[in-house]
């Protein structure tokens, strides 16, 4: 399951990911992330949260890493993930180094809001 939402006030895109997400569920959140990304500038803060996501095998990988890639294409900025699962942070982890990214992990989506207001010079909200 997932939802993305996007925030252009605060150029800032939200990414839930739970449970297994399997092909066609994960395709349909990749285009659902790039959609949304569409609507912010450059340099937009990413907050991630897969505090409730299983690894994926080898596929799903590969289509984690692709969207990487094309957020990195979009102009993202910070990301900061919330995350519980050791496996999937690991996951992750092998993403973002291969994707050329840096990321922040946090325990809570609040924590991923105020890391990135930090950052980006934005008010608390």
């Amino acid at each position: 399951m997932f939802t993305v939402t996007s925030n252009p006030e605060r150029n800032r895109l939200y990414i839930t990911l739970t449970g297994h997400m399997e092909g066609p569920e994960r395709q349909e959140a990749m285009r659902a992330v790039l959609a949304e990304a569409g609507k912010l500038t450059h340099g937009f803060g990413v907050v991630s949260d897969i505090s409730a996501l299983h690894p994926t095998n080898e596929e799903g990988f590969k289509d984690l890493l692709r969207v990487k890639a094309a957020l990195k294409l979009k102009g993202a900025g910070p990301i900061i993930r919330v995350v519980k699962i050791l496996l999937s942070r690991a996951q992750f982890e092998r993403i973002s180094t291969a994707a050329g990214y840096h990321e922040e992990y946090v325990d809570s989506i609040e924590e991923a809001d105020r890391r990135l207001n930090a950052q980006q010079g934005g008010a608390e909200g």
